[in-house]
């Protein structure tokens, strides 16, 4: 087991609102007798639960993602389009086709962008950490096979199955653009997740143009969640899991950055 992997998803838990929620709570338990810290634990925590499960909070730290580079608009084509692992479940019982997740959108637009001509051919990458997954598959294989389905042909399509974070997936990409002599790449990966991948990619000398997608908000939508509402306003004073889902989010990209940047893997 590959220690950084294993606590780069394990520490980040300690500061994401669930993982900080619980460790408030059960020092409170354990310091019951304590009255005064035991009433600042229980304070804390609530905050920590509203403002987590609150809707603004996380659409900021979101949108500030989402906003570091503008739309793909063509005006600039490349010869490999290369899309970051994620989006997909794997084809086992009961599912009877790899299915499209969350992150989908990724192979979805990369598979457009290749039809219309932007790219000559599709990188595909990530593999799954064996840990967590018990598979024969990959992220790479299974977008592979998305996107011969959405009509990239097979041999236009190039399955690096080796990595297990964007570092690597950056990484190991590099190592095959190379051998086919390619400097500038069509980066397709989640809006909130482009900041990093363009970091690291650029790290490995590569020309990247950043073709973002899985936008959490569109404008339209941005302006009605930030404009005033007394329906929204009373809706908001509960706290909902899905913001705070949302938030953890926005703090895995802004924790992956400042680590990868202190690492010395991107700028």
């Amino acid at each position: 087991m590959d220690l950084f992997v294993y606590l780069s998803k394990f520490l980040p838990q300690l500061v994401y609102p669930a993982g900080l929620i619980f460790f408030m709570l059960f020092a409170a338990i354990l310091l019951i007798r304590h009255r005064k810290l035991l009433k600042i634990l229980l304070i804390t925590a609530l905050v920590v639960l509203w403002i987590s499960g609150n809707p603004l909070p996380s659409a900021f730290l979101i949108r500030s993602l989402e906003k570091s580079y503008p739309p793909y608009t063509g005006e600039e084509t490349a010869d490999v389009i290369v899309v970051l692992g994620g989006g997909t479940e794997t084809k086992s019982y009961p599912r009877q086709i790899t299915e499209i997740s969350g992150a989908g959108d990724r192979i979805l637009y990369a598979s457009d962008l290749y039809q219309k001509g932007f790219g000559k051919y599709l990188l595909t990458g990530g593999s799954y950490i064996n840990w967590i997954h018990q598979t024969e598959s990959s992220p790479a294989s299974e977008l592979a096979e998305i996107a011969e389905k959405l009509g990239v042909p097979k041999d236009r399509i190039i399955i690096q199955n080796t990595s297990v974070n964007t570092q690597e997936e950056a990484v190991y990409d590099a190592e095959i653009l190379r051998k086919m002599g390619v400097g500038k790449i069509i980066l397709v990966t989640s809006a909130t997740h482009m900041r990093r991948a363009v970091g690291l990619f650029e790290a490995q000398g590569l020309e990247v143009i950043p073709a973002p997608t899985d936008y959490n908000f569109s404008d339209d939508e941005w302006d009605i969640l930030t404009s005033f509402s007394w329906s929204r306003l009373f809706m908001n004073i509960v706290p909902q899991s899905s913001n705070m889902s949302s938030l953890e989010t926005a703090l895995k990209e802004y924790i992956g950055i400042a680590v990868y940047r202190l690492r010395g893997w991107m700028d």
